[in-house]
């Protein structure tokens, strides 16, 4: 059962981030992410359960790997890095204005045909926010599938934010026509795969760890016959991003829908894996990966049982 929000508690809070928005609009980009960091700073000291939540799943994808200093290191630079995707978040329209390309580069381009649309399977890793704006600066139509935000006036703010770095924005409630449109349309739709769904999911393994995974990708890939491309944006040390792609996961059809779809499911988990990898601290370790849904377990008994 979702969790009540106390309204007024809602709206304040909701009041903030537009205020919030609206000032690192107008604000340079390099004071934003100073910004950024002394935000994600107060998140690491001051809210325990940020960091209780991380710690427990750093712990859980890097067991004996690294060390509890790399592994502190790792959670402090997660919640910095959270802080700058905000800060950052309304000068993503400086991507796709002249000179733009100056904040990012493309990896594996050669990866992507760039002739027909395609699904980019993302993560909440580095500025995921900027993708989208990075790949119509690059001259490629974008569209994403977002959840709706609770209060009103945020999401109206956040969405003509979004449209105004040129991308097509289509709410997850009604996604399923409209994601086939823009693919249609030769569109690269954007969905991030990488937290624990709460329907319409299939057992996976991430970092090695049993969890739950959204079998939409597979199923738009398999309904528009569109490849799925893994891909982030990650930040160097010096600011600069990069957009990289790995190579495309193309849904298998061996005459076992239900495996096939699970397979490739499995092979997006992975990808977004080695993605995280490259640069720990810049994912959302803040979430419940690896969160247990009895209800999804139950129904996935319940598939078993039928296909015997």
């Amino acid at each position: 059962m979702a969790r009540r929000r106390n309204p007024i508690v809602s709206w304040f809070a909701a009041s903030f981030s537009i205020a919030f928005l609206r000032i690192t609009a107008i604000l340079p980009l390099t004071l934003c992410r100073i910004i950024g960091r002394a935000i994600g700073w107060v998140l690491y000291r001051c809210v325990p359960r940020v960091r209780t939540v991380a710690r427990a799943n750093i712990e859980e994808a890097f067991g004996s790997e690294l060390s509890a200093p790399e592994k502190k290191q790792i959670l402090l630079d997660a919640c910095q890095n959270l802080g700058i995707v905000a800060a950052e978040f309304s000068h993503g329209r400086q991507l796709v204005a002249p000179g733009g390309e100056r904040l990012f580069q493309l990896k594996g381009a050669e990866h992507v045909d760039f002739s027909r649309g395609g699904l980019i399977a993302g993560a909440h890793l580095g500025n995921w926010e900027w993708m989208g704006p990075a790949a119509v600066a690059s001259g490629h139509q974008a569209a994403i599938v977002v959840r709706e935000f609770d209060d009103s006036r945020l999401d109206r703010v956040i969405t003509a934010t979004r449209e105004g770095m040129g991308i097509a924005v289509t709410k997850k409630d009604s996604a399923g026509g409209e994601i086939m449109r823009h693919i249609r349309e030769g569109k690269f739709v954007g969905l991030l795969i990488d937290q624990s769904p709460r329907e319409n999911a299939v057992p996976v393994t991430f970092f090695g760890r049993s969890c739950w995974a959204t079998i939409g990708p597979a199923m738009v890939a398999l309904r528009a016959k569109a490849p799925i491309y893994p891909a982030a944006m990650t930040r160097d040390a010096s600011g600069k991003y990069t957009l990289e792609f790995l190579p495309p996961i193309e849904v298998q059809r061996t005459g076992d829908l239900r495996k096939d779809l699970v397979d490739t499911i499995q092979k997006c988990q992975d990808a977004i894996e080695v993605l995280v990898r490259k640069n720990p601290g810049q994912w959302l370790w803040m979430h419940r990966r690896w969160k247990e849904r009895p209800h999804l377990q139950a129904e996935w008994d319940q598939r078993n049982e039928r296909n015997k």
